[in-house]
């Protein structure tokens, strides 16, 4: 276990999204509603 946590960590490559994935992904996530009904929660996406 000690080996693997004393060794430096690797340099991490910055990935870049394409505008069409942001959009995709912020859309979604507006279009996400939360239900709260009695003791339980629900998650509506609407259309």
């Amino acid at each position: 276990m000690e080996n693997i946590y004393s060794e430096e960590p690797k340099a991490v490559k910055s990935v870049k999204a394409r505008r069409e994935t942001i959009d995709f992904l912020l859309s979604y996530s507006k279009s996400i509603q939360v239900v709260d009904y009695k003791t339980h929660k629900f998650e509506v996406t609407l259309n």
